[in-house]
């Protein structure tokens, strides 16, 4: 069974590996095609190797409305942490995205609801804070969340994060935290002081750091790394082949286990969300908590490495 960890102050006790609904759910930008037997068939091997923290999005497609089948067949919606999020930021509109969520999760109420792209202005972010504490007070959510946004990291970033860690007012940042752009780790020990928890997202990548894609990979259609040009792919690709030759070797086998231990082996952090397109995914993401901490040694040099490196593995060229 895969290890629990307290979200911070919230009350809410996650698997160290949670599973991102992303992948299995399509949207505006996505991983391609799964069908929902699949989607389901994942969801159902999460959960049997021990997961209880499931994390989706209004903008993930048809993701919520997958979950909501697929417990409304398989039952024990109340032993999962099921989070979601929302673009909205004002009451009414947020009041729809949340009631939508709900219908299509068929639940009463959502574990952890993220502002997705949370707000800058500081007027704007209490006014959304005002609205989200609202639904709190109604039983629609039970925790306030920011999944900080965007698919970039820079200093902003940094500061955005340190702004809502210091508002008082949110209860879980969900952060972009990888091997490669390892920036927002500055930000971790400041979250867990103020009792704020932390969920990793990115952490492989977006498959970059899988270390399946050989130089010169091209993404296209609707595939969301399309956002990176081609030839920024090319130089995070050919740098991944580097990473490979320094960070895989025994008891890791893959360099996504690697990366997948990069963020584990922080205490602050809560749980690592990990995407999967099939139960194979899946399965071989979770057992990456079943191996050991990075030694010192590896983790040195990783942050030796990569600790300026950051915005060169951001989509801007």
């Amino acid at each position: 069974m895969l290890t629990t960890r307290p979200l911070g102050k919230a009350g809410i006790n996650v698997t160290e590996i949670g599973f991102g609904a992303w992948a299995i759910g399509g949207g505006f930008r996505h991983y391609g095609p799964v069908s929902e037997n699949i989607a389901h068939a994942c969801l159902r091997t999460y959960l049997e190797l021990g997961g209880n923290f499931i994390d989706t999005a209004r903008r993930y497609g048809v993701s919520e409305r997958i979950i909501g089948d697929f417990f409304a067949r398989e039952g024990n919606r109340e032993e999962v942490v099921i989070a979601s999020k929302s673009r909205a930021l004002e009451i009414d509109d947020l009041r729809a995205e949340v009631e939508e969520s709900l219908r299509l999760l068929r639940t009463d109420y959502i574990d952890i609801y993220f502002m997705h792209l949370p707000p800058d202005d500081p007027d704007q972010m209490n006014r959304t804070f005002d609205a989200y504490e609202q639904m709190k007070q109604e039983g629609k959510i039970r925790v306030i969340g920011a999944s900080i946004k965007g698919p970039d990291v820079t200093g902003h970033t940094v500061e955005l994060c340190r702004r809502y860690i210091r508002s008082g007012r949110v209860d879980v940042l969900m952060v972009i935290y990888s091997i490669q752009r390892p920036l927002l780790g500055e930000i971790l020990e400041e979250a867990q002081e103020a009792g704020v928890g932390i969920v990793a997202r990115t952490v492989l990548e977006s498959g970059f750091l899988a270390g399946k894609y050989p130089p010169g990979h091209q993404f296209t259609g609707k595939d969301h790394r399309t956002r990176w040009t081609q030839g920024r792919v090319n130089a995070i690709l050919e740098d991944v082949q580097q990473l490979k030759k320094i960070a895989v070797a025994p008891p890791y086998e893959t360099l996504g286990q690697v990366a997948i231990r990069f963020a584990l082996d922080r205490p602050e952090v809560g749980s690592v969300v990990l995407g999967g397109k099939t139960p194979a995914q899946v399965e071989a993401n979770m057992n990456a908590a079943s191996l050991p901490a990075l030694s010192q040694e590896l983790r040195g040099r990783l942050g030796d490495m990569y600790h300026s490196r950051t915005t060169e593995f951001n989509t801007d060229t």
